[in-house]
This record gives C-alpha cells, sequence and structure tokens, in this order.
C-alpha cells in the first residue's frame, strides 16, 4: 500500500532531534561501491537498485554512519519522483534511533527540493505511523512495483 505524507506540515520534521553517537550524511564519490554493496549485503539487491538509481540520477540517499561504518540508509527519487524509500538500518542497532533520523533527514530534504507530499509504499505501516501521520492512497495495493521484471 502506497502512503502519503504531509510536508508542509509535519511537526516531525520541526522536531529537535536528541544527541547521537551517529551522523546522517549523504555519501561521496569514492564511497557508491562500499555503501550499495552494504545495502546488496545487508537487504537485497532490488533495494541497493533503487538506492543507487537515486544516488546516482540526483543523489538523494542519506547514509548513518558511525566511526566509519554503515549503520543504515534511506532515499528517495531512486523509483520514481516523491517516493520515499526504501529505509534500512543494519539489525545490530535497530531501536536507537537510526531509522527514524534517517527518516526525518530524507524528508527535510524532499520539503527543501520543494515536495509537498512524500509519497512512502510500505508494508510497515505501523512502523511509520510512530512519528508521522500516514494518508492511505485508495487502490494503491500494487503501487508502481507491479510490473517489474523477476
Amino acid at each position: 500500500m502506497d502512503y502519503l505524507v504531509k510536508l508542509y506540515e509535519n511537526a516531525f520534521l520541526d522536531k529537535e532531534t536528541g544527541t547521537s553517537s551517529f551522523r546522517i550524511r549523504k555519501p561521496i564519490g569514492p564511497e557508491k561501491a562500499a555503501v550499495i554493496h552494504w545495502i546488496s549485503d545487508h537487504f537485497n539487491t532490488r533495494w541497493a537498485s533503487e538506492a543507487e538509481m537515486a544516488l546516482l540520477s540526483c543523489n538523494s540517499l542519506f547514509i548513518a554512519i558511525e566511526e566509519k561504518k554503515i549503520l543504515g540508509f534511506a532515499c528517495y527519487d531512486g523509483t520514481a519522483k516523491g517516493f520515499f524509500g526504501p529505509l534500512g538500518v543494519d539489525r545490530c542497532v535497530r531501536g536507537q534511533g537510526v531509522a527514524e533520523a534517517l527518516v526525518k533527514a530524507t524528508l527535510v530534504a524532499m520539503k527543501g527540493e520543494g515536495y509537498a507530499y512524500a509519497i512512502i509504499p510500505t508494508k510497515s505501516e505501523r512502523y511509520y505511523q510512530k512519528f508521522l501521520e500516514l494518508i492511505e492512497i485508495s487502490g494503491s495495493e500494487l503501487g508502481i512495483y507491479k510490473d517489474m521484471v523477476e
């Protein structure tokens, strides 16, 4: 199912975040292979492909790092304009605010580029509903991914 998130009126995006031991930033060119390889190893090649498209087309990929180690990633515009995701965090650091920080950085960037809404295609809506107001897009069960090649 796809969901809309308002970016123009969103308390989560304005909320101050606490201090953390990790940083959120965009990868630079020489990191491309390492980042895409990490995503493929920790998740799957489809997510790695989406992230690579986001990185190469307009560098709309964010990574969470700590001491030169990747903890997670999030991106937008990797599959279609206005689409958020995928979002992935290493299992060993889940529950430590990494995903939430990645979501915030990504949505703030989208808002800064003039997007009024983000589209989140997900089956994990319960996670996002912890801090975002999701608007379900009726009839989007199959979504943009329905005709993907195998």
